[in-house]
């Protein structure tokens, strides 16, 4: 399997978003995984407090345009 991407990377992708779950580490409150589960597939992505302000940002720039 190939490593996986660092960092918050933005993208277009045409995926139907189905389900979010969030699962927090047992060792930092603040660290963990956000999994988006797709028609495509599971998505697993590895969050942080700083990536969760992040897209918490872009989700209220989204939220804001309707």
């Amino acid at each position: 399997m190939s490593n996986p991407m660092q960092g918050y990377i933005r993208l277009d992708a045409l995926l139907k978003v189905l389900e979010i779950a969030v699962q927090t580490s047992s060792t930092d409150p603040l660290a963990g995984s956000l999994e988006i589960a797709t028609s495509d597939g599971v998505l697993r992505l590895a969050i942080s407090g700083d990536i969760a302000r992040d897209l918490r940002i872009d989700l209220d720039q989204f939220l804001a345009k309707e």
